[in-house]
């Protein structure tokens, strides 16, 4: 899963639709900070969470003077690197 310079894999469980979680906690995140989104999707059939356990995250990313970086997370190996992609 692929956003905003962020790159995680993981194992992903379908656990359902969103008006069908046991205590429908998601959901009230959804109705009150999307509420667009949820009045229109959160009763389709095809609206399900989808919970990801992250193995390996990748970011990528610039440093307030401009300079582009990356950090990996591993989690299985409990290891962060943080690897510079320009020089200065």
């Amino acid at each position: 899963m692929c956003y905003g310079g962020i790159q995680v894999e993981g194992v992903a469980k379908n656990c359902g639709l969103v008006v069908d979680e046991p205590g429908r906690r998601f959901e009230e995140g959804y109705k009150k900070y999307l509420w667009g989104s949820y009045n229109k999707y959160s009763h389709e059939d095809t609206e399900i969470l989808i919970e990801v356990t992250p193995k390996y995250v990748e970011v990528w990313d610039t440093s307030d003077d401009n300079y582009a970086y990356q950090i990996f997370i591993d989690f299985d190996q409990e290891e962060v690197e943080v690897k510079p992609c320009d020089k200065k």
